[in-house]
């Protein structure tokens, strides 16, 4: 099994883009950690694969990345609030699209 984390970035509190993206990559550590101890054979995948806090990009070309990354996945883990992202709802419309199993977070995690 691989998994994607999705996990909001740009709805997240913080004031600066670089606060949020770091916030974000803890968050996706966790979830990452978290899911590999409940399933020890999955490999996990998080959006800081395809777009590394060290590369600044523009929004597009990183949502392109991060698609093209959970489309080598069979399972989307979406965090809790992914409905208030923008980039969440893309992944989730593409892992759809693609059949790919969903976890929804919402009020789990």
């Amino acid at each position: 099994m691989r998994v994607y984390v999705a996990t909001p970035v740009n709805a997240r509190k913080e004031p600066t883009m670089k606060e949020k993206r770091a916030g974000a990559k803890r968050r996706a550590d966790m979830l990452r950690c978290w899911f590999c101890d409940e399933h020890p054979e999955a490999e996990v995948v998080t959006p800081f694969d395809a777009v590394p806090l060290s590369e600044e990009i523009e929004e597009p070309q990183a949502i392109g990345r991060c698609i093209a990354l959970l489309l080598t996945c069979d399972t989307i883990l979406l965090d809790r609030g992914w409905t208030g992202s923008k980039g969440c709802a893309l992944e989730y419309h593409a892992a759809k699209l693609y059949n790919l199993r969903v976890i929804d977070g919402n009020g789990q995690f």
